[in-house]
């Protein structure tokens, strides 16, 4: 205890460390503002322009919601302060871990050593209030963050559990989970090191703050003679079984962290311990029932968690604003945006493969609805000889059959003039032919013949509706790779600031 009282709080100049923080932020932000996605090739209605507007608003939200964000930071930075003299553990674990029944422990410890011991609740502002005595029972009885200081030097937050079953407490411990310098997990040694506690520890690992694993309750009850009478009494476990508990703790929580695959240092998993607090009181808190109890051991984990509690705290307010930027800011971008990116992504595929389909589709459409019409424009035009106004005719029937199934099969491209590469233009060599026939000496024309004018036409129609469609295709296709580029620039903002964030992580937490 007196060696917690003697800790010298230092602190480092993080200045450059929140000003590259700050710089970060500002080029996320004019990132994802510079690569929004263009609907200009595109219709705002289709399947494809609905998905560019989703991953737009999902930039335009989360830019906006920041500010807001950041204001939920303050809190626990308050808390933070007010806290600024003291090595902050937070002590975490589900409900019914013993979390009180330890902190009251602890400060009985202080306080019979002289030590001034004051408990605190949070307010709605952040402040800190008096309160008394923490509660203990057997179902949950904390229901907001409170506090023990022993001494100057030591602060214990006992919060609602992260696994609480009332979802206001865990968001409420999340949310100043920051102000801690280090972390004592604690769980009950019926169920010790659940997968959903390690998930949760992951998640402290992750920033960096040293964790000792408390297994607490660790007694049981064993029948003994009293007077000729079997009772039943409460014993510490056997050092066998508490060893054995502890392996398992450690080893099951650094596969699960070597699993999870986030790079975590696992060197950070300080070696658990158990400790029983009711043995503890049991014999009046003497020395020896103290050690068989595990609490001995429990102040000397906690003298080897100062140092590297001191480390984090130097550099906690760098720490506090990383965070946010990983988790909150940059975590919630990709929680929306990549869903949003990959549904856009899934889209342009799907486009992409229907477009020779539609674009054979449409050339059908146009053959058909014109190459029928031939026969009545010949017969039309013939009497005068008109070929350039059978041409004509073509062209106008051409250039409404094409737009009627350009708008039916291309309806969400916005195709250039006509979304056709040039007018059609059918040579003018060919034309009627008079049909002679010759009475008495002399040649007479008795009509005219339309075959090979037919025939060319057909031909040039045909011509015409391949490289028209072909370019249709070429079109939109070219739309969707512009679409595609700039879902890729996008993504290419997100990887950048990832591996940004993480250079600036890893140079705040460089040994110095």
């Amino acid at each position: 205890m007196a060696e917690v009282e003697a800790v010298a709080l230092g602190s480092e100049d993080l200045r450059p460390a929140l000003a590259r923080l700050d710089d970060w932020l500002s080029s996320l932000g004019a990132g994802l503002v510079g690569a929004r996605l263009s609907t200009a090739a595109l219709r705002e209605d289709s399947e494809i322009g609905r998905r560019i507007a989703a991953a737009n608003a999902v930039i335009d939200a989360c830019i906006s919601d920041w500010p807001r964000q950041r204001d939920a930071l303050r809190p626990a930075e308050a808390l933070a302060r007010s806290l600024d003299q003291a090595v902050v553990l937070l002590v975490f674990g589900k409900f019914n871990a013993g979390k009180s029944s330890l902190c009251n422990l602890m400060a009985d410890r202080f306080a019979a050593h002289g030590l001034e011991v004051t408990s605190f609740h949070l307010d709605a502002d952040g402040r800190l209030e008096p309160c008394a005595r923490f509660t203990e029972g057997a179902t949950e009885t904390t229901s907001r963050i409170q506090g023990i200081r022993l001494g100057q030097r030591l602060v214990l937050l006992d919060t609602p559990g992260l696994h609480s079953a009332t979802g206001e407490h865990a968001a409420l411990t999340r949310r100043f989970v920051d102000c801690a310098d280090a972390v004592l997990w604690l769980t009950s040694s019926s169920t010790p090191g659940q997968v959903q506690e390690l998930e949760e520890l992951s998640d402290e690992l992750r920033r960096a703050k040293p964790l000792l694993p408390v297994i607490t309750r660790s007694d049981r009850y064993e029948e003994d003679e009293i007077d000729g009478a079997l009772v039943k009494l409460m014993r510490n476990k056997p050092m066998a079984d508490r060893s054995g508990q502890e392996a398992d703790v450690v080893e099951r929580a650094r596969d699960k962290l070597a699993a999870l695959g986030l790079g975590l240092d696992v060197t950070l998993l300080r070696p658990p311990l158990s400790v029983s607090v009711h043995m503890a009181r049991a014999d009046g808190e003497r020395p020896a029932a103290m050690a068989a109890a595990g609490i001995d051991r429990l102040y000397a984990a906690l003298r080897a968690l100062v140092s590297p509690a001191l480390a984090y705290r130097r550099r906690k307010p760098a720490e506090v604003r990383l965070r946010h930027l990983d988790e909150t800011v940059l975590g919630g971008l990709q929680a929306l945006l990549r869903p949003a990116l990959e549904q856009l992504n899934a889209a342009m595929d799907d486009a992409t493969a229907q477009l020779d389909r539609r674009g054979t589709q449409m050339q059908e459409d146009v053959w058909r609805a014109i190459v029928p019409l031939l026969p009545d424009l010949l017969d039309a035009h013939a009497p005068e000889r008109d070929g350039d106004g059978v041409r004509h005719s073509v062209s106008q029937a051409l250039q409404s059959a094409w737009g009627e199934a350009r708008a039916s099969h291309f309806r969400d491209y916005r195709l250039g003039r006509d979304g056709q590469p040039a007018p059609f233009e059918p040579t003018p060599d060919i034309g009627f032919e008079e049909v002679v026939i010759e009475v008495e000496g002399t040649r007479q024309s008795v009509g005219v013949d339309a075959t090979r004018l037919h025939a060319a036409l057909e031909r040039e129609i045909g011509d015409w509706v391949a490289a028209a469609g072909d370019h249709a295709r070429e079109e939109c296709a070219a739309s969707l790779r512009d679409v595609m580029a700039d879902a890729a620039r996008l993504e290419a903002v997100l990887l950048a600031h990832e591996a940004s964030l993480r250079d600036i992580r890893n140079d705040l937490r460089a040994p110095a």
